[in-house]
């Protein structure tokens, strides 16, 4: 199996192999603290522009969007050194379903399956996978649904950006943050809305827009940029050099 951002031993779920699996969810967020970006879904952006810079990453058909956690490489900024995710702020749904992920199948099926490295995996604590009986839980079934819902959500979001791509909407920026002290940073290697582009558009397709929701992700991404600032802010104030 191809990797996977996060997932280290990703393994098939088996009913009769794991029947006596359990998985404490106390162990917080320690897994995402090195990474710096996240895929989102279009239907995430109104939550995560409050949070995030939303940008978009990759080239032709692998552009995707992600919410960019840190400026630096290894380094989430929403991630304390205690493993929890910084309060009040929106938790992706990439990363609320780990360790768990769906592998599609040829015939349109999809296997379940997690992360084995993860260390909440035990036999003698934490959420039941399956019943004595070897029944799917209730807390298996409600994450099955999830995880259905959020293939969904990023097959809907593929579209999203096709349709983004070919109004010719995304360009590649290069955005230099500075700060009050003097201190800059150059962002760069990634794709947002191009505004006069978008505000030169014709009525149909606007219309074609909004019809099928997108329009208002098109808003919350631009709104989101402005986040980059705060980003900037807590990675000086938290680098280890940084003198106090």
């Amino acid at each position: 199996m191809s990797t996977l951002l996060l997932y280290k031993e990703i393994k098939a779920l088996n009913r009769d192999q794991h029947k006596a699996l359990k998985l404490k969810t106390d162990k917080g967020c320690e897994f995402a603290a090195g990474t710096h970006i996240v895929p989102l879904a279009g239907l995430e952006f109104f939550q995560a522009a409050r949070s995030y810079p939303i940008v978009f990453v990759g080239e032709g058909e692998g552009l995707s969007p992600i919410a960019l956690m840190g400026l630096k490489q290894g380094l989430n900024s929403f991630v304390d050194d205690s493993g929890k995710w910084r309060a009040n702020t929106y938790v992706p749904a990439f990363i609320r379903r780990y360790p768990f992920v769906l592998a599609q199948s040829d015939n349109d099926g999809f296997t379940v399956c997690f992360d084995e490295a993860y260390a909440g995996w035990n036999e003698e604590e934490g959420r039941e996978l399956f019943s004595e009986s070897g029944e799917n839980s209730e807390y298996l079934n409600e994450m099955i649904q999830f995880l259905q819902n959020f293939t969904a959500e990023m097959q809907r979001t593929r579209e999203f950006v096709n349709v983004l791509q070919e109004m010719e909407l995304l360009e590649s920026r290069t955005l230099k943050l500075t700060h009050v002290s003097g201190e800059t940073f150059v962002l760069k290697d990634f794709h947002a809305v191009d505004e006069e582009r978008f505000l030169a558009l014709g009525d149909e397709q606007v219309l074609r827009l909004n019809k099928a929701g997108f329009l208002g992700w098109i808003y919350a991404h631009l709104m989101s940029l402005g986040n980059s600032n705060l980003l900037f802010e807590h990675y000086l104030a938290n680098r280890p050099d940084r003198t106090h």
